[in-house]
């Protein structure tokens, strides 16, 4: 059935789902996506995968959520939202990833899907998430975008060259290979890649103390946020990369702040 909601009108800001961790500091997680979806000039609205135990430099552990739970809020924001573009973040393990990826195709099926594959938090702690190579097929075929760092790109394209790993990825989904873990200390490149090629490079000096907690997620939700509006990858990831320089820039702690 049609859904009957006010939100369904040209008036109302389109509107994004973010899928992931709740991190209480606000730094990471479907709070730092919300506030990214708003500043973006997009409605924003979150289903948690689990609660995590951390602040900006200590993660000390994760309690899940029941996938009944998270069907049931699914369900429920699709009785009133037309999702237009769905950001998901950390995930108990693939299964938890693909789960959700089937429960967007179900109630939002036209809605664009971008994968930040949080495989260790950022303040250490490892989630332990075993790759099986025939959950990332699954998962990859449904997405918009996956946006893997180059450790998540290497584990999860079977490759110890994040750039192959990345090329391999984007054979079966669109690939932004994130820079920002490489080597370069000068540089931060961002790598586009499409059905197995390279297809753009997004360059940017690193800014000096700009380390931030969180700051992928960010990325990812902006890109999200960007293409609920009706943007395409790559005009989307031009929006994203300037929202997160600005977060970068915002002040000199390990949490950024979110403009307009």
């Amino acid at each position: 059935m049609p859904i009957k909601s006010p939100y369904t009108t040209d008036k109302f800001k389109p509107v994004a789902l973010t899928i992931a961790g709740y991190d209480p500091s606000g730094g990471a997680g479907v709070l730092a996506d919300i506030k990214t979806f708003e500043s973006m000039g997009v409605y924003g609205v979150a289903v948690i995968t689990g609660n995590t135990f951390q602040n900006d430099i200590v993660f000390s552990g994760v309690s899940w959520l029941d996938k009944k739970e998270k069907d049931e809020n699914v369900a429920l924001i699709a009785e009133r939202f037309p999702v237009k573009a769905v950001k998901l973040g950390m995930h108990k393990n693939l299964d938890d990833v693909l789960h959700s990826v089937k429960l967007c195709q179900r109630f939002f099926a036209n809605a664009k899907i971008v994968w930040d594959p949080v495989l260790a938090a950022s303040a250490g702690f490892d989630l332990n998430i075993k790759i099986q190579k025939s959950s990332i097929g699954k998962i990859l075929s449904s997405l918009t975008l996956i946006t893997p760092n180059q450790n998540e790109a290497c584990e999860l394209g079977e490759s110890k060259d994040a750039q192959v790993a990345a090329s391999n990825l984007s054979k079966l989904c669109p690939t932004l290979l994130k820079g920002g873990h490489s080597s370069d200390k000068k540089t931060s490149t961002d790598y586009l890649f499409i059905k197995g090629k390279l297809k753009n490079k997004y360059a940017s000096s690193r800014i000096k103390a700009a380390e931030k907690h969180g700051s992928g997620c960010v990325l990812s939700s902006a890109i999200a946020a960007s293409m609920a509006t009706g943007d395409s990858i790559e005009t989307a990831i031009n929006k994203g990369k300037k929202y997160v320089t600005g977060f970068l820039k915002s002040n000199n702690t390990l949490v950024g702040y979110h403009r307009n």
